[in-house]
């Protein structure tokens, strides 16, 4: 999205191509540029970072921006510095900007915080011990450092204190050892090389032990599949396989174990491994937890594969098929259908989607039907984009509208543009409709969103609006809105919701990565066996912009 909007057409690399010495090359004219990020965004969010004045939230938020746009080694000081903050918000946000600014040399300060040693208590302030919240965010920031170094021996440090941590810390906080579990699905080791193979295999063999630990809370266990999975992916062993088919076919697991072997499943078993699709065809059919049975039809979309593509295209068109699954089928075939593509860029599916837009006809209840136009959507179904449009101006909850609009987004249906910026300007108090509304003219290339977000985030004063506004500002990243961002971060006549949204925006915009920085965590993960530090009440790491 962001390379639609950022694409503003040709542009002079430089002065050779004006005098006729140079080519011509396409650069995207509205990204921000190192300058802007070091003369403008930098400085303003240390300056607010550094003020005195500055409260819990403007702090917070300067930290993370910084840590995310990185650039800047003299930052990690300033986070150091918050680690013994007595507002607890600042020392964990502290800890997992570290992280997040991916710096090596953060590593030994993470460690002592995440094993609540002598020196973590002297860095954190606490003579007591260092509190749960900062000791797991501490643990998510060596997970992200460990995930972006190239660096072996750092990689093993963190493996090697978390296996520590996870193995003589029996009586941890589930959310310390949610959060251990997940730094060491980040580790990414290199496995076509002999030292990040041993690495691989060292934490994956492990983890197998652990998921077995009937002593561990089953909402802690179930974490560690999905760590095994993401280390694993396709590469995974037959009997890994088969053992995570014999946890879905048994009786007595609850259900986040059910909901975890079905995801992992979908991550690391091949259209060859029929056992697995087998079971996972089973489970949707005859299951008993509506979730784990959804998660049973994504995970078949990215098995993929004839008879999975056959199963999950029958179960849609079938009459006794209940009408909330339909959309979890729908998007399973959409995911396929995206898979096929990206194999081969000629691919079009038109039986499949004929068949999911018959569905989006025949669906009244608008949820339902927004969510099978969004997988038309993800299929780039363009024959169904007017009836998504016609259903759009129809439908009267901003749930269903959002994602409608998203799915003409990826559509490409510029017609569409003019009704969702009318949506836009109807839905101050609406940020769930906004935040998607916006993404959906960032899909289509608009030019004018982010100039337009920007002024209304001066104009709002409440916290729902403004999150949805900073997100939808970072995600189309338009470096026309620095200066308006940062003229009112450091405005001390607004609000300091104003000024602290303003600084989460100033870090999306300038984000060093692509996609966000949890991106890394979300993905493929059981929220449904969410801990507090993980995401519930917007203040775990999933949560964080």
């Amino acid at each position: 999205m962001k390379a639609k909007v950022h694409r503003q057409g040709p542009i002079s690399g430089d002065i050779d191509y004006l005098t006729g010495r140079g080519t011509r090359r396409e650069e995207p004219a509205l990204a921000p540029s190192t300058l802007d990020l070091e003369q403008q965004v930098i400085p303003a969010l240390k300056r607010a970072l550094t003020d005195p004045s500055s409260n819990r939230d403007i702090v917070s938020s300067c930290m993370i921006a910084l840590a995310k746009i990185g650039k800047d080694p003299s930052i990690l000081p300033l986070f150091r510095a918050h680690l013994a903050d007595r507002d607890q918000e600042q020392r964990e946000s502290a800890a997992l900007a570290m992280g997040i600014a991916a710096m090596p040399e953060a590593v030994d300060d993470l460690l002592c915080l995440v094993h609540d040693n002598v020196e973590g208590r002297r860095l954190s302030g606490r003579k007591n011990g260092v509190d749960f919240r900062t000791r797991s965010f501490a643990c998510y920031g060596l997970g992200l450092i460990a995930h972006q170094t190239r660096d072996v021996a750092i990689k093993n440090r963190v493996w090697s204190s978390l296996r520590v941590l996870l193995t003589k810390q029996k009586r941890l906080r589930r959310d310390i050892h949610v959060a251990a579990l997940h730094a060491i699905r980040l580790l990414n080791p290199d496995a076509t090389q002999q030292a990040g193979a041993k690495l691989r295999d060292e934490a994956v063999a492990f983890l197998l032990d652990f998921i077995g630990d009937k002593r561990i809370l089953e909402q802690v266990r179930a974490h560690g599949y999905q760590a095994i999975a993401k280390l694993c992916g396709r590469e995974a062993s037959d009997a890994i396989k088969s053992r995570f088919v014999k946890t879905l076919q048994s009786k007595r697991q609850r259900h986040w174990i059910y909901q975890s072997a079905v995801l992992a499943l979908g991550e690391m078993a091949t259209p060859e491994d029929t056992e697995a699709s087998k079971a996972i065809r089973a489970h949707l059919k005859e299951g008993r937890n509506h979730q784990a049975r959804r998660f049973c039809a994504i995970a078949l979309g990215q098995i993929g594969g004839d008879q999975n593509h056959l199963f999950l295209r029958t179960r849609l068109a079938r009459a006794s098929t209940k009408s909330m699954e339909k959309p979890w089928l729908a998007l399973a075939l959409a995911v396929m259908d995206f898979r096929a593509r990206q194999a081969d860029g000629f691919h079009h599916n038109s039986s499949t989607a004929r068949d999911i837009t018959a569905q989006f006809r025949k669906s009244r209840a608008p949820l339902r039907a927004a969510g099978l136009g969004l997988a038309l959507g993800v299929m780039q179904e363009t024959d169904a984009a007017e009836e998504l449009l016609d259903r759009l101006e129809r439908v009267n909850t901003q749930e269903p509208k959002g994602y409608l609009a998203v799915a003409l987004g990826l559509m490409g249906h510029s017609r569409a543009q003019e009704h969702i910026h009318r949506l836009i300007d109807g839905a101050s108090r609406q940020p769930t409709l906004l935040a998607q509304c916006s993404v959906a003219l960032g899909l289509l290339g608009d030019k004018t969103i982010g100039t337009k977000l920007a002024r209304l985030m001066r104009d709002n004063n409440t916290v729902a609006v403004h999150s949805a506004l900073a997100q939808a500002i970072g995600f189309i990243g338009d470096r026309r809105v620095i200066p308006g961002l940062v003229e009112q971060l450091e405005d001390k006549r607004l609000q300091n919701v104003n000024r602290a949204f303003s600084a989460v925006a100033l870090g999306l915009v300038g984000d060093k990565e692509e996609l966000p920085w949890n991106s890394k965590i979300s993905f493929g993960i059981n929220y449904r066996a969410s801990v507090e530090t993980l995401t519930r009440s917007g203040t775990g790491v999933l949560d964080i912009l």
